[in-house]
């Protein structure tokens, strides 16, 4: 860039002292950290603005950081999930965390090799009849990208948007489900697996060895209409991915972004001592559409920052200029550390924050014990890492503690984290994250059928034997030691959250103890359900005629649940989120995924690695 370009930059915030003193002197070229911060896209607000929304936090807009510059608008988390060593779930994960455990072992029976490593179980495993993928195919598909199908399903899930909440988040120009997925991986090892028994005279088809199948494919099976981009900044990736993905929400490129990652270590030349696997997902929408939609918030997203620092930076190379040249500007750039700090500061700008002062740091150190070395998924595992501690406000064994702690706020504000991840190559990653305190609103009113009555439980599946399995994960999350949810407050999110399959079932109960007796009566096999797999769904043809809506919500008000039970039986697709819109947001409310029936998949019919 030319020096009129260097100085705008430097005017506009976008570029320090140092780094001009370096671009304008050609010293340190290549050395020091480009850092990439998202610009503020929203338009200035005018005097004639409208007032605030009702469930819109006041500081979410119009707030200046300490260098007076505006904050841009908070992006919250609302879903998530994950499988890493020893954890087949974020409770499993949790609970290792909070435990200081160190997942390190040899790997699993079937694994050729002695490395100690972190391992994941049977990742040969894979429910192509849940995902509608004919299973020839599925067993050319990298096991990475299927793993990242399902941990990403359970992220949409666990956020209650995979019906009709997920067609209703629509584009600029009404385009439904704008939705962007933004993804690391790790190596095509499973490619390599399969061109070692290639053969020109036998050849066969191959699994592609492109790391943008992992988030085209989910796009394309969910019919998600916004961007779908790999990443490939080693370990830091994720957190790249989080910070593209927020510049698209921010952009209006999509209403919301599905940001995750995978790392699998299939072929021998992958595996290393202190080696690590993991599989991440985290869904993301702005903080304003999320308290309008009624989600519950993990966190927020306040501020990230990209920046890149040279491995060596002592190396030679083309149009480098001395380091006699950097010392005289007194540049600092090309030093690792200080680099670092610079990504680090530019998110703390960003985000609105002072100061390091009483932010917790998190980075892949903190998470080497659980997943150990896990290449793309290492952003992955700290960035939830960090949401936990957020959301259970408590500190887990870590860099100064030995064990796990109560996170006292001390008065000064929401709790926050940093997690930074620098990649193989230099890529520096910086996310702000913080608690969500919401604020006190009023509730809007909420059309009901009757607040004290009895509530339609409705659950479905692909096959009958999936629905099966996932009622049976409901009984037994109603027959468990933990606490069990109010039934208002699971049915409603069952509802309005959960896909519409073909394989249904549905009850109408007065209480968690009638429920759990159908579900373990329908369990045992002594319940219908309703298999529209054959086509015959919505006889009657209402869901083409305009006054079904008035119609159904009519019923919805006369607190005739049975009759619109047998509706959503026989096949019509209801709009339960019309019918009971949000009165706000709620704490989150974990549920079980819906089951999958995973069958092993792998390169010519082989069993594959356990």
């Amino acid at each position: 860039m030319d020096e009129k370009e260097v100085l705008t930059r430097f005017k506009n915030g976008h570029l320090d002292r140092d780094q001009v003193a370096a671009l304008l002197t050609g010293a340190g070229t290549g050395t020091g950290p480009v850092v990439l911060a998202l610009p503020d896209l929203r338009p200035e607000p005018s005097a004639t603005a409208e007032p605030q929304a009702p469930g819109r936090r006041p500081d979410t807009e119009g707030v200046s950081g300490r260098d007076g510059q505006p904050v841009a608008e908070p992006v919250a988390v609302v879903g998530m999930a994950g499988r890493y060593p020893g954890a087949p779930d974020l409770a499993a994960f949790w609970r290792r965390a909070r435990g200081g455990y160190d997942s390190a072992s040899t790997p699993p029976a079937g694994r050729p090799g002695d490395e100690l490593g972190h391992y994941l179980e049977r990742v040969q495993d894979f429910d192509p009849e849940f995902f509608g993928i004919d299973a020839h195919e599925a067993a050319l598909m990298d096991p990475q990208e299927r793993l990242f199908l399902e941990t990403a399903w359970e992220a949409l899930e666990d956020a209650g948007c995979t019906g009709g909440r997920l067609d209703a988040l629509t584009a600029a120009d009404g385009t439904p489900r704008s939705v962007g997925v933004f993804t690391g991986a790790g190596p095509g090892d499973y490619a390599l697996l399969a061109a070692r028994t290639w053969r020109r005279e036998r050849s066969r088809p191959m699994p592609r060895g492109g790391q943008w199948s992992l988030p085209n494919r989910l796009s394309a099976l969910l019919g998600l209409t916004g961007p779908s981009q790999a990443v490939d900044t080693a370990e830091s990736s994720v957190l790249v991915a989080l910070h593209l993905a927020v510049a698209a929400l921010r952009g209006g490129e999509c209403a919301a972004a599905l940001v995750g990652g995978a790392r699998l270590l299939l072929h021998p030349s992958s595996r290393h001592p202190g080696a690590g696997e993991g599989v991440g997902a985290l869904l993301l929408k702005p903080l304003a559409r999320a308290l309008a939609d009624g989600d519950a918030v993990h966190c927020l997203v306040r501020g990230t920052a990209v920046g890149h620092t040279a491995p060596d930076p002592t190396a030679a190379g083309p149009g480098r200029a001395s380091r006699a040249a950097g010392a005289r500007t007194g540049s600092s750039a090309g030093h690792p550390q200080a680099s670092a700090g610079r990504v680090l500061r530019e998110a703390l700008r960003i985000a609105g924050v002072g100061g390091v002062d009483g932010v917790v740091r998190e980075d892949a150190a903190a998470v080497r014990d659980l997943v150990g070395d896990a290449g793309a998924a290492t952003g992955a595992a700290v960035l939830t890492r960090a949401v936990l501690q957020l959301g259970h406000r408590v500190l887990v064994p870590g860099a100064g503690r030995a064990e796990a702690q109560p996170w006292e706020s001390e008065g000064r504000g929401p709790r926050r984290i940093c997690v930074g991840v620098r990649g193989a190559g230099g890529v520096d990653a910086e996310v702000v994250l913080e608690e969500h305190l919401p604020a006190a609103v009023a509730p809007r009113a909420v059309p009901d059928h009757d607040g004290a009555g009895p509530e339609l439980f409705l659950l479905s599946a692909p096959s009958p034997a999936h629905l099966a399995a996932t009622a049976r994960r409901f009984a037994e999350m109603l027959d468990g030691p933990g606490p069990v949810p109010p039934l208002g407050r699971l049915a409603r999110a069952l509802r309005t959250g959960r896909a519409a399959m073909d394989c249904r079932f549905a009850a109408v109960v007065g209480d968690t103890g009638d429920l759990l007796r159908v579900l373990e009566e329908f369990v045992r096999g002594g319940a219908p359900c309703a298999d529209l797999r054959g086509g015959g769904a919505d006889p009657l043809g209402l869901g083409a005629v305009p006054e079904t809506d008035g119609y159904l919500a009519a019923l919805w008000r006369a607190g005739h649940v049975h009759q619109l039970r047998g509706l959503w039986l026989s096949g019509l697709d209801v709009d339960w989120a019309a019918l009971e819109q949000s009165a706000g947001p709620e704490e989150p409310l974990p549920l079980p995924p819906s089951a999958f029936l995973r069958v092993p998949l792998w390169l010519g019919g082989e069993e594959g690695p356990a």
